[in-house]
């Protein structure tokens, strides 16, 4: 896969998540829910890396 795509799915799945996350779970706290989907993203960008690199 092209890193570009890599990246750009990334980050459509980081906002997905914290789009979902604010309309399902904390609908009156949006600057929580914006908080904790950026927190998941980095987390799950970082465990993407070590996988590619430990080729997982």
């Amino acid at each position: 896969m092209k890193f570009r795509l890599f990246i750009a799915m990334h980050f459509a799945t980081m906002l997905t998540g914290t789009v979902v996350l604010w309309w399902f779970v904390m609908p009156d706290k949006p600057a929580e829910a914006l908080a904790d989907g950026i927190s998941a993203g980095a987390i799950a960008g970082y465990a993407e890396i070590m996988a590619i690199r430990l080729r997982l």
